[in-house]
């Protein structure tokens, strides 16, 4: 594994959930079951006395069985569960798909979950509660109805997918495409991704991104942008910082976001944050967004959470 990609994998580790239980493990096949409860404490205008409690919860099973020596059958389920009063919807599914897992020629999947067009912004995405403000209206996250390709090669990336018809949100298609190459501590992205509309104009996204690795000290940077006629054009661009000491770790960075139709600001702020590991499966942490947009306020979060 390139050292660029344990350093995500590390981060992520504080930021999403411990290793997964396995219920079931013989004969070529395995299941397993992961999860993690969450509590925020949120304060939407830092200058303000009043603050928000919310609770949330995440569930998910992923299976696995062998076909052959060099192929397999995966699949995975993903359900984020809204606390009671928060939200009426209380399971609201992120990942939902099947497919085969290869040991020479990458993994085909078939159902809802990240564009292949994520793997080129993902680099910064690694706020608890803040950050991917450089991406609205850019990347519109996880979809459905997806045939989606991954693999590496000698250190090179290939990552294609491709969305049937949505009616919801009126796509017609929808194709991505991502490059990339890691070399020892330093790993590069390209993306592009192609949604045509039947209600509006094609929109073309693309992003560029840059990952770098040095022991506890992790840099990324990207770069990301839109066109759409008709409706509007964006650029931006985020900047991350991350430094682990032991079970502690600070991060930070600065984003920024641009309508170029309207040339306004649509996102412009800085974040910094602190997080401690209690141990594999309890993790607490503090964000601090300055935004510096007219007429919005600062926030800060302070989270507690129990990964499985």
């Amino acid at each position: 594994m390139k050292k660029t990609i344990l350093a995500v994998s590390i981060t992520a580790l504080f930021a999403t959930s411990a290793q997964a239980a396995t219920v079931y493990d013989a004969d070529g096949v395995s299941a397993d079951v992961y999860g993690r409860m969450e509590f925020n404490i949120i304060d939407n205008n830092a200058d303000s006395d009043t603050v928000d409690g919310v609770g949330s919860a995440r569930m998910g099973f992923k299976g696995k069985s062998v076909i052959t020596e060099n192929v397999s059958a995966i699949a995975k389920a993903e359900w984020q569960i809204a606390a009671e009063n928060t939200d009426g919807n209380k399971f609201d599914a992120r990942h939902i798909y099947a497919g085969f897992e290869t040991s020479d020629y990458g993994t085909i999947i078939f159902g809802q979950t990240d564009t292949a067009f994520y793997k080129a912004v993902e680099a910064t995405d690694l706020y608890e509660n803040f950050g991917y403000g450089a991406f609205n209206d850019v990347e519109d996250g996880r979809q459905e109805g997806q045939i989606i390709y991954s693999g590496e090669f000698s250190g090179v990336y290939v990552g294609a997918s491709y969305q049937f018809q949505d009616e919801t949100q009126h796509i017609d298609d929808s194709y991505a495409l991502t490059l990339g190459y890691s070399i020892a501590d330093l790993a590069v992205y390209g993306g592009y991704h192609l949604q045509e509309f039947d209600n509006a104009e094609d929109k073309e996204s693309y992003a560029l991104s840059v990952a770098y690795t040095l022991n506890d000290l992790y840099l990324a940077a990207v770069y990301a942008g839109s066109e759409q006629d008709g409706v509007a054009d964006y650029e931006g661009y985020d900047l991350f910082a991350s430094y682990n000491i032991d079970a502690a770790k600070v991060y930070g960075g600065y984003t920024f976001q641009e309508n170029t139709t309207t040339d306004e600001d649509t996102f412009d702020a800085i974040t910094l944050g602190t997080g401690y590991a209690f141990n594999a499966n309890m993790y607490t942490w503090v964000e601090y967004q300055a935004d510096m947009l007219d007429n919005n306020d600062d926030q800060w979060v302070a989270g507690v959470r129990y990964s499985f």
